[in-house]
């Protein structure tokens, strides 16, 4: 073989190498490129389920392939017997609230009487003694602030002349011969736009006081905008539990009121951190509430919360939350629950986010602090109980509805009711697997619609107040044994 033949096949053999390496390298790359789509795909994937699920806190999803449906806190223990909500599910027209062509017919502005005068409080009296001066505007329109004043216009002796006792006001502090006083409209602004209505109490507590000695009031011009589109109502469930064991009622009542969430396009709240150890844990119940409505208000976000306590059994999840809002001039009531042989039950209920509600709960929490003489049966319930009766200031905000609307007990209850409350009962977990299979094999459960309901709702909340349920202030106190004077002093009541 000559020189050029071995030069040959070197060169070959070369060619062959960098063949092989370029083709080797390419494979990598390739193989490369697939497992990094892949793991991109998987990552993306895993992000996009955590964004549609939103799991609560310990929970996964019944089925791992599943993006909804039942959801456990144990994979690997589950019975198997939770209710898929979305099986239950019958298509509504939701035009039994959400009216379009209602809606349409609306005018684009409203314009509310003129001339709103409110006349300053006392400022030896802190302003939450108050309930305070309101304006307001229909359902479907927000407020939009025109223009303020605080003090005295000039030679006003019409409005005003009269306080809050009843008693009339001196000359010399009505008289002015020119305006007295300044303009806090951005002040009423915030406090009062974008919501249908707002609460104002005039006084030098908020409002700077440029009229000295004299009797002011806050003249406040506004007009009612229609909302731009027919606005679903901002709902948020919310749920707490400390322990959830597998199979429980509890884990069961979270799994299906996750899935109505998500079906309804409502949020769901869940707490499971009980942070304050130093009381009973059914006030675990208003520091959620608190929580949430907190951390609305501040996102302006003015809608309405449903707390569904964990002992209960979702029975018709067809029935929308909205059915039980009030109706559209009924925009001062904040608070919606039922009652039950005892009086107040706090296990279900709807709150409105408003200023109104924190200071409710607020009152409930502190009850038990400010009155050690009183046994409260109850625990939360007596104390929002009494706080809501004790006087007549929060009369106008509450209602009291029928115990079949969303709140049933077992010997009360019937097929079409929303929820089915398990208190008391002993063996709840049991008792809430066996009412499951029964929903699951009889479509009765579920077939009342929300249309039908709200019928019934509105005919309700149009009744005269004497002729709605009530409750009554809870006047027991704590057993005492009938100590004299000297005995009580070493009693320690907390």
């Amino acid at each position: 073989m000559t020189k050029v033949d071995d030069d040959k096949i070197l060169l070959l053999d070369s060619q062959k190498i960098i063949l092989s390496t370029i083709l080797v390298i390419a494979a990598t790359l390739f193989i490369e490129i697939k497992l990094t789509d892949k793991y991109k795909q998987d990552l993306n994937s895993e992000h996009k389920n955590e964004a549609i699920t939103d799991l609560p806190y310990g929970f996964v999803f019944v089925d791992e392939k599943a993006d909804h449906g039942p959801i456990t806190v144990d994979r690997e223990k589950d019975d198997g017997t939770k209710l898929n909500i979305y099986d239950l599910i019958h298509p509504e027209d939701l035009s039994f609230y959400y009216n379009q062509e209602n809606f349409d017919k609306l005018e684009d502005v409203v314009h509310p009487s003129k001339n709103n005068y409110f006349c300053e409080y006392n400022e030896d009296v802190p302003p939450e003694a108050y309930e305070g001066y309101e304006i307001s505007c229909p359902a479907h329109y927000t407020i939009k602030i025109d223009y303020v004043f605080y003090g005295r216009h000039a030679n006003d002796y019409e409005h005003c002349n009269i306080n809050h006792k009843g008693e009339k006001i001196e000359k010399d502090q009505l008289e002015v011969d020119k305006e007295c006083g300044n303009e806090p409209i951005d002040t009423v602004k915030e406090f009062c736009e974008g919501r249908v209505y707002c609460t104002l109490i005039p006084g030098g507590y908020i409002f700077n006081d440029s009229c000295e000695e004299k009797y002011k009031y806050l003249h406040v011009d506004y007009h009612c905008v229609k909302d731009k589109e027919l606005k679903k109502e901002d709902i948020s469930i919310v749920m707490f539990s400390d322990k959830v064991a597998p199979n429980s009622a509890y884990e069961n009542a979270i799994s299906s009121f996750y899935q109505y969430s998500k079906i309804h396009g409502y949020d769901f709240k869940f707490y499971h951190n009980r942070f304050d150890t130093e009381r009973q844990i059914f006030y675990m119940k208003f520091n959620s509430i608190i929580e949430t409505i907190i951390e609305r208000l501040q996102e302006k976000r003015y809608g309405w919360i449903f707390w569904v306590d964990s002992d209960v059994i979702l029975t018709n999840p067809n029935i929308r939350i909205e059915t039980f809002l009030p109706n559209d001039k009924m925009n001062k009531i904040h608070f919606i629950a039922s009652d039950d042989s005892s009086g107040l039950n706090a296990g279900v209920f709807l709150i409105r986010v408003h200023p109104w509600s924190l200071n409710l709960l607020m009152r409930a929490m502190a009850y038990s602090y400010f009155n050690k003489d009183k046994s409260l049966r109850f625990a939360d319930q007596s104390s929002i109980n009494n706080v809501l009766t004790e006087t007549n200031d929060d009369k106008d905000h509450y209602i009291i509805v029928p115990q079949t609307w969303f709140n049933s007990y077992f010997g009360v209850e019937k097929h079409g009711d929303f929820i089915l409350h398990l208190a008391g009962i002993v063996g709840k977990d049991n008792e809430s697997k066996l009412l499951r299979e029964e929903i699951s094999n009889d479509q009765t459960w579920y077939g009342r619609t929300s249309k039908k309901m709200r019928k019934e709702v509105l005919k309700y909340y149009a009744l005269p107040k004497r002729k709605q349920h009530k409750i009554k202030f809870e006047k027991r106190q704590l057993y005492r044994r009938q100590l004299n004077k000297r005995q009580l002093k070493k009693v320690n009541f907390v």
